[in-house]
């Protein structure tokens, strides 16, 4: 490799401003997708008073929704021609103000008979998930192109992070401290959740704003040429999928997406279970398990820049590696021992890191994907590859809820019943600790198949920079990515 490429490479290491108003927008982009999925079917059975069944209905089609526009706004914002300002930051910045407004509108109960509020809060679910899709893919595919350098990416990818855990905070405390404030203040439970929508709103718009303010003229493909060039001979559908193909024929991408997919049934068997298996299994009350749950997060949140740039001493696989380890072991402890609350907050503390290096590295594995599909095909599809990933992440958690109600019916767990039995409580420990840990098992065994790393990927730009100027080049130092 020259030392003129090395010092390209050096030069394009992004400086810390950029990196931490990029990660501001995660801010938005925490409080816009747990906001929905932590309270809104609690808003609408508790506050516009919309049948359960009814509500998780308008949940499910909003979910799949969002599901089918991922890969077609991934795949707009690769096609946008772009301008100066940049071409998925313009994305960014036209989607900011309208998804700030349905985060209001979504908590604001309307005076309407209920089939005509069911078919109202399923419009809104659709506007809303259209325009948080419309920001989002191209927010996290952004970062493949404002820097070629490796280790930026995954800094900037840390700093989404910890605004993230920033914005998580907020909805955990934020709104239960605000609900009590207005219910002693004698206010109504529809004006106290308009109030809620209002200001999450404001700060979801604001976030993302200054994010795509702060990233103006920075993409290195702001204007797109190969849009003019590749629309005429084919069809917009028929080059999707033919672009589809081609990326599944990339053994690293095959294994990036089995690690994003697997890690998210884990997450959807946990997530949807841990509440029973504290309840029922480990016997501990509510005032322990809000304890359990606030200050594993609190903590994990001081720790997450160290390990961010440990990720980065170490490598993307090595820190995946380590954390699906993590996962194993946590799972493993909890199928052998019925935990005291000390050590239950502490194993959640490891899972806490464990699940941070995992959303760290998983989109920056994909921005090496977009190196090696450019390679291969001439073409930059980050888009495309960020709403895959994120259409097999709703794909996994969705898949992990399923696995959890199937098994708990077939294991006969009854969470309605007033006694709770042994078997039932070994039977949750088989939910919560035995699946996740046959899971993550698989998740090690392919993340030490994926090759990948620092040094074949730059490598492989030198290599395309050679190729781009119609010079000789050779593909033997990192073939096996190919």
């Amino acid at each position: 490799m020259s030392k003129d490429f090395e010092t390209k490479i050096i030069s394009e290491k992004l400086d810390l401003k950029t990196i931490v108003m990029y990660g501001i927008g995660g801010i938005g982009e925490d409080i816009a997708y747990n906001l929905f999925y932590m309270f809104f079917i609690f808003f609408l059975t508790s506050v516009a008073g919309v049948n359960p069944a009814a509500a998780g209905t308008i949940s499910l089609i909003a979910v799949m929704w969002d599901a089918i526009t991922d890969p077609i706004v991934g795949y707009l914002s690769d096609r946008y021609k772009g301008n100066k300002f940049g071409k998925r930051a313009m994305f960014i910045l036209g989607g900011a103000i309208p998804l700030g407004l349905f985060v209001f509108i979504l908590f604001c109960d309307v005076n309407l008979g209920q089939t005509a509020k069911v078919l109202y809060f399923i419009l809104i679910n659709i506007a809303f998930w259209v325009f948080f899709t419309i920001v989002d893919i191209p927010y996290i595919a952004v970062a493949s192109k404002v820097t070629d350098d490796y280790d930026s990416k995954t800094k900037m990818r840390t700093s989404v992070l910890l605004f993230s855990a920033l914005g998580q905070v907020i909805l955990t405390v934020g709104i239960l401290k605000f609900m009590d404030f207005m219910a002693l203040q004698g206010k109504s439970d529809v004006l106290t959740w308009r109030i809620i929508g209002a200001v999450l709103g404001t700060i979801t718009a604001i976030a993302f704003l200054a994010t795509a303010v702060a990233l103006r003229g920075k993409e290195q493909d702001a204007v797109n040429e190969e849009v003019v060039k590749d629309c005429h001979s084919d069809g917009l559908i028929q080059v999707a999928f033919k672009d589809a193909k081609d990326l599944f024929c990339i053994k690293q991408y095959r294994l990036t997406a089995c690690m994003g997919f697997l890690y998210n049934v884990f997450l959807g068997v946990a997530n949807s279970s841990v509440l029973y298996f504290l309840m029922f299994t480990c016997r501990f009350d509510n005032n322990q398990i809000a304890m359990i749950n606030f200050w594993p997060g609190i903590i994990a949140i001081m720790f997450i820049v160290p390990m961010g740039n440990l990720i980065v001493q170490l490598g993307k696989k090595t820190g995946m590696l380590i954390a699906f380890i993590i996962l194993f072991v946590y799972s493993a402890i909890l199928w052998f021992i019925t935990p005291s609350t000390l050590l239950m907050m502490g194993l959640l503390i490891c899972l806490c890191l464990a699940s941070a290096s995992f959303w760290i590295i998983i989109y920056a594995m994909n921005f090496d994907i977009a190196e090696i599909y450019e390679f291969k095909y001439g073409k930059r599809r980050e888009g495309l590859i960020i709403s895959l990933c994120s259409f097999l992440t709703k794909a996994g958690v969705a898949i992990g809820m399923w696995l959890n109600g199937i098994v708990m019916s077939l294991l006969k767990v009854d969470p309605t019943v007033e006694v709770v039995t042994e078997s039932m409580g070994s039977a949750l420990r088989v939910i919560y600790a035995g699946i996740p840990m046959g899971i993550t098992f698989v998740m090690i065994v392919v993340c030490a198949l994926y090759k990948v790393n620092k040094n074949n990927i730059t490598e492989l730009q030198y290599a395309m920079k050679l190729k781009r100027d119609g010079k000789e080049f050779s593909v033997e130092s990192f073939k096996n990515i190919l």
